[in-house]
């Protein structure tokens, strides 16, 4: 995404090296002088150690001038554990904006977990962009569904659903359900008129699928014309995207992570975000 985005802006691509020592530790080098340039750092960040490297960039960036630092991360993990459920809880969402609020001068990301509003948010003093991507699924699906019928997998994630329906001009609804494991969920009885209709399922991340392929097998059991599912951040962990193969009819999500299926850039959003600030 990084290369598309430096196109629509006519920016240069910087250069980075990075090398993973013995140990596991990481060292970063800037290639491109940045001292005294508005520099922008974009970084999916899937796992712990994509976050060190982005620590390690943004400390290397600031370390060699730059004038302003902007982090771009258009999927940011911890941002689950935004409030202590429990007693003795690290509060991980916080803790990571602060050492990116730290680190450079402003933070954008796309459909943050915890966050149901696009635009400028605040978060425990740290201030965020927070993108919407929902537009451009729905922009996606829009020739695809004759007669859609946007689906949100459960009540948390009514939003996407609602924005969605809204771009698309058609009706829209959620499950409910009841979660057994992290992979299975029980879908409750809910009566939806989906026969007929060619169905959109969205939500913000699919993580393990568990949720949304014991969805579709419901929803296949109304009759309807067609099951398309899309998301924003595709982590398709444990069995990948295979799970979704023998319920749904297509699979598609952005290239916040890159996958197979990251048919939905946002780079344009992204771009425009940067060039607005």
């Amino acid at each position: 995404m990084t290369w598309e985005v430096s196109k629509l802006l006519k920016a240069e691509h910087g250069k980075l090296e990075l090398k993973k020592f013995p140990d596991s530790e990481y060292y970063v080098k800037v290639g491109t002088r940045v001292k005294g340039r508005e520099v922008a750092i974009i970084a999916s960040t899937r796992t712990s150690d994509d976050l060190m490297q982005l620590f390690l960039t943004l400390d290397a960036v600031r370390g060699a001038g730059a004038r302003m630092v902007h982090t771009v991360v258009p999927y940011l993990p911890y941002m689950r554990q935004d409030k202590v459920f429990t007693d003795g809880e690290a509060l991980s969402a916080r803790l990571i904006l602060k050492i990116l609020d730290e680190a450079s001068d402003d933070i954008t990301v796309v459909n943050a977990h915890f966050l149901d509003d696009a635009g400028r948010n605040t978060f425990h003093g740290v201030t965020i962009r927070n993108l919407d991507a929902t537009p451009l699924l729905a922009e996606y699906f829009r020739d695809k569904a004759g007669k859609p019928f946007v689906i949100a997998p459960d009540a948390g994630s009514l939003q996407y659903a609602k924005r969605a329906a809204h771009y698309l001009d058609c009706d829209f609804n959620h499950l409910q359900k009841k979660r057994v494991s992290g992979e299975d969920v029980i879908i409750r009885d809910k009566t939806i008129p989906a026969a007929g209709k060619d169905i959109i399922i969205l939500d913000d991340i699919i993580s393990t699928g568990g949720t949304i392929v014991n969805a579709c097998r419901v929803i296949r059991s109304w009759k309807p014309a067609s099951i398309s599912v899309g998301c924003v951040h595709g982590l398709f962990i444990c069995k990948g995207i295979e799970s979704f193969n023998t319920v749904v009819d297509r699979l598609v999500c952005t290239n916040t992570l890159e996958t197979p299926i990251s048919k939905v850039s946002v780079a344009g959003l992204v771009s425009r975000d940067l060039k607005s600030q």
